[in-house]
């Protein structure tokens, strides 16, 4: 409406001067239309961005659900929350864009070469600036690799891309070139994607001052992260509440539209909704729960963002002996083949999903073998079969129909966070047909996260969202001491096709491990689903504001004019 109003105010006052000129003889109503037709088509109109003064958002935007910011220190990050908050103070050396694609325009490295074809990377750097006018180079990439080899078991990227183990050398050629020698030749595709990407830049002449105790006590707070190359700076942190940013005047990249960017800790469910009727929020998730009253909110658009690179997950615990029938391959299977994916997608995604039966998602399909192309899978929803399966391995129903074997009852506990009690009672439901049961517990997100990777005696299955490298490879998941195989998975043949998959060129290995992983699902996948945005009229370029997991390109969002706040 404020658009329309100045719109139509700007276009009379131009009609009145040049009726007063007498150099028109045309009636009034016509001369206005072919103004506001002149203006509104006029390039320089439409694509006119004005400054949104203040843009507040949940965190978790573009997620399913909210969390608290904990750490914004890339190599710390735990969660994805974290790592969107990290990636807008610090820029990636690689850039992988939501099509699978090196955006070579958002990353720090101008070009990767491998002169032997996969074990020797020679990486040039563009000019690229510190927010205090430092250049940044080959130091600060080397600076990176020396704090993950400090951190070891602690980092939380250990394994994936091979990273830090493969890295034999790293020579620091000039300020803007260093060459990277690998153990072994590797998957040229896989390396850069998801080992050298872990080397995002920090800054040693800022940095380098501090001891590694320091720099963990410091990752949250926002002093220590004075000097970034990102699009943004971290102005304030209040714990359990909010973090504020504002742009990075010194940013060598796009120039960004709004003075601050907000996001809010929202730690229950329907707080984003009440928050956006209030106008305190200007873009949010459109919930599961609260769906139909957000259908016809005023002053809103929708922005359908495509399926991540990611699946959600029924994490099972393999380590525990409380949960052992899990090791059981054959339950495992019953487990994925009660769920009935495409009524999820229905009844708890309102239709805007996918299905998922392993760890790499259909979306995009580059990276999906042949046989998940076809549409053949080797679990899948038959409830007959998943019966028959557990029957065949020595499960009969006991007197409350669960399922016994050896005196011992598929029956475990579950933990969730707030907000997704939805995914709870559909799993719940699909696991009861087959006579297994499943006891919720709801639970903060950093308390599980705590629990799954410190206690693995305290906990038997959980749900989470794994969003996955750039090159969907499991070594990070599913291979043997992984750092996010929270549930002890281990199987020789899994470890011996990931090994394939990461060192063999082409794509081969990967269609062998993933068509592998969904037999055994070692974990049990679950659909995905097509994040819808609610976005306030004032506010534009949502669609490209969320890049893909775990990266935002804050500079596409602006406002319409006038509409500051």
């Amino acid at each position: 409406m404020v658009r329309q109003a100045r719109t139509s105010f700007f276009v009379k006052k131009e009609a009145k001067k040049l009726l007063s000129s007498g150099r028109v003889r045309v009636k009034p109503a016509r001369l206005i239309l072919t103004l506001i037709v002149t203006i509104l088509t006029n390039p320089a109109f439409a694509d006119q961005k004005a400054n949104c003064g203040t843009i507040v958002l949940p965190t978790g935007i573009g997620e399913s659900l909210s969390a608290d910011l904990t750490s914004f220190n890339p190599l710390l990050v735990n969660s994805i929350y974290n790592q969107e908050a990290a990636g807008l103070l610090y820029q990636d050396l690689i850039w992988v864009n939501r099509y699978g694609q090196i955006d070579w325009a958002r990353s720090v490295a101008s070009s990767v070469t491998s002169p032997d074809n996969g074990t020797t990377y020679i990486v040039t750097l563009r000019p690229w600036h510190w927010s205090d006018g430092v250049p940044v180079t080959s130091a600060d990439v080397k600076y990176a690799l020396d704090l993950i080899n400090q951190l070891g078991d602690t980092w939380v990227g250990l394994g994936s891309g091979g990273m830090p183990g493969i890295i034999k050398s790293f020579t620091i050629i000039d300020d803007t070139h260093f060459k990277i020698i690998l153990t072994h030749q590797a998957n040229e595709t896989w390396f850069i994607y998801n080992g050298l990407s872990d080397l995002i830049p920090l800054p040693v002449h800022s940095w380098g001052r501090y001891s590694l105790d320091q720099i963990w006590q410091a990752q949250s707070t926002p002093v220590f992260f004075n000097v970034v190359d990102g699009p943004l700076k971290l102005e304030s942190m209040t714990i359990g509440q909010a973090a504020a940013f504002v742009p990075n005047p010194a940013y060598d990249g796009p120039k960004m539209h709004f003075s601050h960017l907000i996001f809010q800790f929202l730690d229950r469910n329907g707080a984003d909704l009440e928050g956006y009727e209030a106008g305190e929020l200007d873009m949010i998730n459109m919930g599961t729960i609260t769906f139909k009253a957000e259908q016809n909110l005023p002053n809103t658009y929708k922005v359908l963002l495509q399926p991540p690179l990611s699946y959600y997950e029924v994490e099972l615990n393999l380590r525990n002996p409380k949960s052992a029938f899990f090791q059981d391959v054959k339950v495992r299977q019953a487990m994925q083949d009660s769920m009935d994916q495409p009524s999820m997608i229905y009844l708890v995604w309102r239709g805007q999903g996918v299905p998922i039966y392993g760890p790499v998602p259909p979306l995009p399909a580059i990276y999906s073998s042949p046989e998940m192309k076809a549409g053949t899978y080797p679990v899948g929803y038959n409830i007959a079969k998943a019966r028959a399966l557990l029957l065949s391995d020595g499960y009969k129903p006991g007197p409350d129909g669960i399922m016994v074997k050896n005196g011992v009852r598929l029956s475990f506990d579950y933990m969730l966070t707030s907000g997704g009690e939805r995914y709870a009672e559909y799993f719940q439901q699909a696991f009861s047909k087959i006579g297994i049961e499943m006891k919720v517990h709801v639970i903060d997100f950093n308390q599980m996260l705590a629990i799954m990777g410190n206690s693995p005696d305290k906990w038997e299955a959980g749900y989470l969202a794994e969003d996955l490298s750039p090159y969907p490879s499991g070594e990070g998941t599913f291979e043997t001491g992984a750092f996010q195989n929270f549930g002890g998975y281990s199987d020789p043949t899994m470890d011996k096709l990931i090994n394939e998959s990461v060192n063999n060129q082409g794509m081969q290995g990967l269609y062998a491990y993933e068509d592998y992983a969904i037999s055994q699902q070692p974990v049990i996948f679950a659909a995905g689903d097509r994040i819808t945005l609610l976005v306030n009229n004032r506010l534009h370029g949502a669609a490209d504001f969320i890049d893909t997991i775990g990266q935002f390109s804050p500079d596409q969002l602006y406002c319409t004019p006038g509409t500051a706040k």
